[in-house]
């Protein structure tokens, strides 16, 4: 599908619209952006923005959940959301002729939640749940107790969802609070992608959003303070032994964000990784072993996981810290920069074929960096780094002696 620059409107209270048409579908992606996650939790309140977007769907002032379901679901509709450390989404996939009343619904969840303390209870014991869940995963217990590791007593540290005992201290004024502070016009952003008529769709969003008062957001956020390297672990009855290497990175803002990319590709993204290809395909010691980057607004980590047995642990470890120390000292090869370059620019020209994708690349653009994402000047930048640029990059990250070290170790005991 082609791209062009979208539509780009700041409504009369301060409310930002995006507007992305493309005539050759039959359906959109329309999504609300609230600049407000997990590290704009006030102290002691931690899960407390996951708790809002759960509950929001519960009631609005006009609407129970049942019939909220209803209204997305008798259209055939397909609504979501989710909280990270920085911003929220609402989002919501529909064919193009329901698409007025599904805004009109999902801007209802949105702005008008009513959070009673019924819903708040029963809500309570759906994370509860959830964050049971994830603790029985080892993968996504390990990325929470890394995060907390590398940032440590910082808001970036705490998991999303919370934990059963920051959980159980919510209470439905400390929901109705954050919402009342962080849900106003100075934070939304909506954005649509697909078949869609700008100027309808610019005037339902008007009148939809018409009662939300225009404020500016108080910038509360503050930078983590630099952790030494640690090692720690935990023990927990499961099969494998899991390991995540991590360092802290620059964010999304740094001149180097692109350049790291094309270093995760080259490290752990991929069969043809470095990672991959020692770990698993010439050694079989791994069955998932992977790299990935994250990147905060002032911050972010580059970190490597991997799921192994316990008695080669030690082993994996030391090809790790070799893989990295190796990159650190004669960077990387001219055949690894045009397949990541090759990697990347892919990936990015295939995301504008989904509809979800280019709503996400307007919305979270604007969140990030002030202006939605042009995907072919991506490119362009990507396109641009050369062998000098990635070493520079991997002789300030790789060095094996500046990554924390975090492990999750089998035990019998319950």
């Amino acid at each position: 599908m082609p791209w062009l620059p979208p539509t780009d409107i700041i409504l009369p209270n301060a409310i930002r619209v995006l507007c992305d048409p493309v005539s050759t579908v039959d359906s959109c992606a329309v999504g609300f952006w609230v600049r407000a996650g997990t590290r704009d939790e006030p102290r002691g309140g931690d899960g407390v923005a996951h708790f809002v977007e759960h509950t929001s769907f519960r009631r609005t002032g006009t609407r129970t959940m049942s019939k909220v379901s209803r209204d997305f679901e008798n259209v055939g509709a397909y609504v979501n959301a989710y909280t990270t450390k920085e911003e929220t989404c609402y989002y919501v996939r529909t064919l193009s002729d329901h698409l007025e009343r599904v805004l009109e619904t999902l801007a209802d969840v949105v702005l008008n939640p009513v959070f009673h303390d019924a819903d708040v209870e029963k809500e309570r014991s759906i994370i509860t749940e959830e964050i049971k869940s994830y603790e029985d995963e080892a993968e996504e217990l390990i990325f929470d107790l890394g995060e907390g590791q590398i940032f440590d007593g910082h808001p970036l540290g705490v998991p999303i969802v919370g934990t059963t005992k920051s959980v159980a201290a919510i209470k439905a004024e400390n929901v109705r609070a954050f919402h009342a502070k962080h849900y106003h016009a100075g934070s939304i952003v909506v954005a649509v992608s697909g078949k869609v008529d700008v100027d309808d769709f610019l005037r339902s969003v008007e009148r939809l959003t018409a009662g939300v008062q225009p404020r500016k957001r108080v910038a509360t956020r503050t930078t983590p303070k630099a952790q030494p390297p640690t090692k720690i672990s935990v023990s927990r009855g499961m099969q494998q032994a899991h390991i995540l290497w991590q360092r802290r990175v620059d964010g999304y803002l740094s001149k180097d964000k692109f350049c790291l990319q094309v270093l995760n590709v080259v490290l752990g993204d991929g069969m043809s990784s470095r990672l991959n290809v020692r770990l698993r395909e010439s050694r079989g010691l791994a069955y998932s072993v992977y790299s990935q980057v994250q990147l905060f607004s002032d911050c972010g980590t580059l970190a490597i996981y991997a799921g192994v047995d316990e008695g080669k642990i030690d082993r994996v470890n030391n090809m790790i810290r070799d893989v990295l120390d190796q990159i650190a000292r004669d960077g990387i090869r001219q055949s690894e920069l045009k397949r990541a370059i090759t990697q990347l620019r892919a990936g990015k020209l295939m995301s504008l074929e989904s509809l979800t994708a280019r709503m996400t690349m307007l919305g979270k653009g604007v969140m990030e960096e002030g202006a939605p994402e042009n995907p072919y000047e991506t490119i362009a930048e990507i396109e641009k780094i050369t062998l000098q640029d990635v070493a520079r990059v991997a002789r300030s990250t790789c060095k094996s002696k500046t990554w924390s070290i975090c492990s999750i170790m089998p035990s019998t005991e319950e």
